[in-house]
């Protein structure tokens, strides 16, 4: 019994079940709850090093926050406290989380080398639902691949470390950068290899990874090196699945060459939209992928000079039908016009144009003279288009080319500071706007306006709207209810149920709670926590000596400690204790009693009377004189004189 190792005064650490690179992981039992608990201590080797006590304890913060059903459950974090043979003391973090019964998928694809195709997206699909959740929170695994990923017997996925990128059992090459884990080379995003900002999508690229190699039993890229690898996440296209093995088929191709594109702009943006095609391609529905094409835009400086070119090939047409108009026959210039494709100009009346020429010399002034003012107004409106088409035309030519647009990245349900380095990075500008939200995470993107995916170019302003948290809400009144109650009266005013601890109370039972921090009726955010003070069932003992008795029992009775008061007397100086006064209590004052204890006070009385009293004197006397000379006389003649008879006596 005396090998038993007992974490925090409850949880008993059992058989080894891994080691990994930063940390082991045992089964444990919480002795309190009875429940079977996995524990994962840092490894003892690595306990004094600051680094690796701030991944664990970072991974308890973030694992904690979480609460889904595909993921590994965190209960409880501390530090055990280790004596070194020297004297010193060594503080190992760990951390007790759900005891998940399973198969890693890392030990399936050892033993089975690739799943099938429904199992193995039935596996990705579970990642993704995880992911998807842990994304709203604000948290990026950072780590997604095969050994961070259990099934259990009932077929459920669970995914675990999240916030510090370890593994148990997993021996897959790490690539760090300055002592923090940034990811598993076969599953790295390019973005990481790049040493970028991680985002959610850098998480969709690993899953996306993860589901290529349950498909075909090897990662997209394989290498003699984590560096080589890295270098093809970066600059090589995988091969599709299907190259792999015949049995995928073609809609799932299509949705892991999307997940797996090199920009993040161009993969999925959120793991929701990643889930529903792949369960969609897996049940031969439309994926949401197969779309029209929305990258065609048209940009102003490169398409300006089409329009003028085209302009300045019908002014030329124009210009060679004016000439034959000046020229020839009204019935010619209408040939020439139709041919051409330009109309008749608006100087010609309808008889100049459809009435014939006739032979003879008797053409009419008037209407020549008409004919000659309707090309003047023409070469006057003629001049004018020339001339501005050809200003135009330098204009464009001399205006500086604007950049290329491109599609604005999403950066919806991401924190804020990283959302601004991501839209920085692309030489965007950014603003910012506070919204209340029950739903969202403090400091966690809600919208972006424009909206994601819209074209922009640099130097644009980009709009975040970022959560500042839930509503205020009402601290509800939780005094005097049992623990369990309180806590789901707390949760359902959208509060968290932080901390216990304990107090005396006079008659509040045990475990009842005596008030909260901070108190009922106070307003606070929703999300905050709120500590609850529980009564230990117990009373500290008021001082009373030196008290009047009536005074004393009302203390120990009255509604502060409702205690009983039972009393005594002892003879006592008056010059010290004056009679009726309180010379001592059962009970010290400050020591904690049970409730409704019975304290026994003493009272000083004054010392009795002496009893030698002048009354007694007269009694005395009269019993002392007969009882003594008469008994003495008789028995005792040598010394007692005769009477006196005259000498009658001795004549007898």
């Amino acid at each position: 019994m005396s090998d038993r190792r007992i974490l925090a005064g409850r949880y008993e650490v059992r058989a080894l079940l891994g080691r990994g690179g930063m940390a082991e992981v045992h089964e444990g039992l919480d002795t309190r709850l009875g429940r079977s608990i996995a524990i994962k201590l840092l490894r003892s080797d690595l306990a004094r090093d600051p680094s690796f006590q701030a991944r664990l304890r970072r991974e308890a913060q973030s694992a904690a926050a979480l609460n889904h059903p595909s993921i590994v459950a965190v209960y409880d974090s501390g530090e055990e406290v280790l004596h070194e043979s020297g004297g010193g003391e060594v503080h190992v973090p760990f951390i007790v989380m759900e005891y998940v019964r399973g198969h890693t998928l890392r030990d399936l694809l050892k033993s089975e080398g690739q799943l099938p195709v429904d199992q193995a997206v039935h596996a990705a699909a579970g990642v993704l639902s995880a992911l998807q959740y842990s994304h709203r929170a604000g948290i990026v695994h950072r780590d997604i691949k095969p050994g961070n990923v259990m099934i259990t017997p009932s077929d459920d996925v669970k995914v675990m470390d999240f916030g510090i990128a370890r593994a148990l059992a997993d021996t897959s090459a790490t690539m760090t950068q300055t002592s923090a884990v940034v990811g598993t080379a076969q599953y790295l995003s390019p973005e990481q290899a790049r040493g970028e900002v991680v985002d959610a999508r850098s998480d969709l690229y690993s899953a996306a990874c993860l589901l290529f190699e349950l498909l075909t039993g090897r990662p997209p890229f394989v290498g003699d090196s984590p560096v080589a690898v890295a270098y093809q996440h970066v600059r090589e296209e995988p091969d599709a699945p299907s190259v792999h093995n015949d049995d995928v088929p073609p809609a799932i191709d299509r949705v892991l060459m999307h997940a797996l594109a090199k920009e993040r702009g161009d993969r999925y943006q959120d793991a929701g939209t990643f889930r529903a095609d792949l369960l969609a391609a897996q049940g031969g529905r439309p994926l949401s992928i197969d779309g029209p094409d929305d990258d065609s835009t048209t940009v102003m400086g490169a398409a300006a000079p089409a329009p003028t070119e085209a302009m300045t090939q019908a002014m030329g047409a124009q210009t060679a039908a004016t000439t034959v108009q000046q020229t020839h026959t009204p019935s010619h210039r209408a040939d020439v016009a139709e041919a051409t494709g330009v109309a008749a100009f608006a100087g010609d009346s309808p008889s100049t144009a459809e009435t014939p020429v006739s032979d003879g010399d008797d053409e009419e002034p008037p209407k020549k003279h008409k004919s000659a003012k309707g090309w003047i107004w023409f070469l006057s409106i003629l001049l004018v288009l020339v001339l501005g088409g050809l200003g135009y035309y330098v204009y464009t030519l001399q205006k500086p080319e604007q950049p290329p647009g491109f599609k604005l990245d999403n950066v919806t349900n991401i924190d804020a500071d990283q959302a601004k380095s991501i839209l920085t990075g692309r030489h965007l500008k950014v603003k910012e706007t506070k919204k209340k939200d029950k739903s969202v995470p403090k400091g966690t993107v809600i919208a972006t306006k424009p909206k994601p995916k819209t074209i922009v170019h640099r130097g644009d302003v980009i709009t975040l709207v970022v959560s500042s948290g839930p509503k205020s809400v009402t601290v509800p009144d939780v005094d005097g209810q049992t623990e369990t109650y309180a806590r789901q009266l707390l949760e359902q005013s959208n509060l968290v149920a932080g901390s216990d601890s304990e107090d005396y109370s006079p008659s509040l039972e045990k475990g009842k709670v005596l008030r909260s921090n901070p108190r009922a009726g106070k307003k606070v955010d929703g999300g905050s926590t709120v500590d609850l003070v529980l009564s230990n069932g117990q009373v500290r003992v008021p001082g009373v000596v030196g008290e009047k008795k009536k005074h004393a029992c009302h203390i120990l009775e009255s509604s502060d400690y409702q205690l009983s008061c039972d009393v005594t007397t002892r003879v006592s100086d008056p010059d010290k204790y004056p009679a009726g006064t309180v010379v001592k209590q059962s009970t010290s004052q400050g020591e904690a009693v049970p409730q409704h204890s019975t304290i026994t006070i003493t009272v000083a009385v004054p010392p009795e009377k002496p009893t030698n009293s002048p009354t007694n004197s007269p009694t005395e006397s009269p019993t002392e004189s007969p009882t003594t000379s008469p008994t003495e006389s008789p028995t005792d003649p040598a010394t007692t004189s005769p009477p006196d008879d005259g000498g009658k006596g001795d004549g007898e």
